[in-house]
């Protein structure tokens, strides 16, 4: 069997950040992943809100559909609820994945490994994303009655403004 293809999709028009998810993905060396990088072809330079994500899911789909036969996951670069994930999941039984789904994942797999009752929380760089997270995480990752317990919420400045915060 060889190595296991995966797509990295920036779904924004910035090449640069792109670019600079280029070293740090080949510095995992993984000897049975390959990594191909994919940006925004139209949209968005930068996703700020649902709306932005939304533009860019539509720009970005007609894009990746020719790369499903040719690779094994694929993987959402935007540290958002990117609509582009259950989009793409539409098309392919193969691994989809975004970054905000995988950290929450990952926070919920750590905690209470150390015995004691504990949570976790979202810093983001912005306060329209206090809601967005928020939600996210509450509504449609763990749901309402399981983020009580073990999700302390969104920081950023502002997020008290909006009541996006913890």
């Amino acid at each position: 069997m060889g190595p296991i293809r995966i797509l990295i999709i920036n779904p924004n028009t910035n090449q640069s950040m792109t670019d600079s998810l280029r070293e740090p993905v080949e510095r995992l060396d993984y000897n049975n992943s390959t990594y191909t990088f994919l940006t925004g072809p139209s949209g968005v330079p930068s996703i700020n809100n649902e709306s932005d994500a939304a533009i860019s899911a539509t720009a970005c789909l007609p894009t990746l559909l020719p790369h499903l036969p040719t690779h094994d996951a694929f993987l959402i670069a935007c540290y958002s609820p990117h609509p582009l994930v259950s989009l793409l999941k539409t098309h392919t039984a193969k691994p989809v994945l975004g970054i905000f789904e995988a950290s929450v994942q990952t926070a919920i797999q750590l905690l209470g490994q150390n015995g004691t009752e504990e949570r976790f929380g979202i810093v983001s760089t912005g306060r329209q994303w206090c809601w967005i997270l928020g939600d996210a995480v509450r509504e449609s990752i763990l749901g309402a009655e399981r983020a009580a317990v073990v999700f302390a919420g969104v920081e950023s400045w502002g997020c008290e403004e909006v009541g996006g915060g913890g």
